[in-house]
């Protein structure tokens, strides 16, 4: 009587498929959303631009005689977005590495660092005493800065929510999409603000 052999089929074979990767919806669409709130200060930074250089060319101040533009809180706050962008790559490293404590401590940071900027932002507008008007450049300036201030605490507001579902335990590892694409909508945000302080602050 003949024994009949038996195979053990290869674990290899048996293993079940790995998981589908996820489309990345959530960074496409925080891709999109940059993009157009970056578009839409850009755009009205242009328009300010050009008209402050058409009243100059008419010999008109293009602020009132009264008012003083300062550097310094436009250059604060540049240094600190520029501080911003290591701390939430940081951020971003931490949890594709499943390494909590330190994307606990990045995200602080990050966070700090943002409404560090906006108490800034705000120090200006009560350094500067300026009335909002529709003619001139005064309420353009404010309408620039105030709008790239409402783009900075959208930021602020992704990087917070995506916080709260690391805290949760669900982005670690290969599913920290939505940090990602948090952190793409800040870099984003830190970029238009070169122009804006370029063109507001330094130009004059």
């Amino acid at each position: 009587m003949s024994a009949v052999a038996t195979t053990t089929p290869s674990p290899i074979v048996t293993a079940p498929p790995p998981p589908p990767r996820r489309p990345r919806v959530l960074t496409v669409a925080a891709a999109f959303g940059s993009v157009a709130s970056g578009l839409v200060v850009l755009t009205m930074l242009g328009v300010y631009l050009q008209v402050r250089g058409e009243r100059l060319a008419d010999g008109v101040p293009a602020l009132p005689e009264d008012v003083v533009l300062p550097l310094t809180p436009g250059n604060m706050g540049l240094a600190t977005l520029a501080m911003s962008v290591v701390t939430v790559a940081w951020l971003s490293y931490s949890l594709r590495n499943e390494d909590r404590t330190h994307a606990y401590l990045a995200l602080g940071v990050s966070i700090l660092l943002g409404a560090a900027f906006i108490n800034a932002t705000a120090y200006l507008y009560q350094q500067l005493e300026m009335p909002f008007t529709m003619t001139g450049t005064s309420g353009l300036l404010y309408a620039v800065t105030g709008a790239h201030l409402v783009m900075t605490f959208a930021g602020l507001v992704f990087l917070a929510v995506m916080g709260f579902q690391a805290l949760g335990g669900q982005l670690t590892g290969r599913d920290a999409e939505g940090m990602s694409a948090a952190a793409l909508y800040w870099y984003v945000t830190v970029a238009v603000y070169l122009p804006v302080w370029y063109g507001i602050y330094v130009t004059k």
